[in-house]
């Protein structure tokens, strides 16, 4: 890919994320033209990210403490998740942060804390 082809795709990636924040600010995810969560509608348990739509749309709207009753782990990501983005941005700049980022170490930490989450909210009704 040439260095013109990734910028205007991360232009394309900011622009999309625009239009989400927009919708998901201005409409409930309760109604029907929103996805559901199709683990959910064949188990009936909840799964990791059950919940982050209304989540989205609460913290959007500045409802924080909402945010969290629908899924705590995606306010505790929020961070996580930029940071990785941002290691992949700058990841010619700063590999050690990337590799870090990125390690076998480090995703098996986020997979157990994610399985662990899923397991503790059906367990919980969190």
């Amino acid at each position: 890919m040439t260095a013109g082809a990734g910028r205007w795709l991360v232009v394309a990636a900011f622009v999309a994320v625009a239009v989400l924040f927009v919708i998901y600010g201005m409409f409930d995810p309760c109604l029907p033209l929103f996805p559901k969560c199709p683990f959910k509608l064949l188990t009936g348990f909840d799964c990791p990210g059950c919940g982050s739509q209304r989540a989205i749309h609460a913290l959007l709207n500045g409802h924080i403490a909402e945010a969290w009753r629908y899924n705590a782990m995606l306010l505790v990501m929020i961070p996580v998740i930029t940071l990785l983005f941002v290691a992949q941005l700058m990841r010619n700049k700063h590999p050690k942060l990337y590799n870090t980022l990125n390690s076998r170490m480090a995703i098996m930490a986020t997979l157990v804390v994610v399985v662990g989450w899923w397991i503790f909210r059906n367990i919980f009704g969190v």
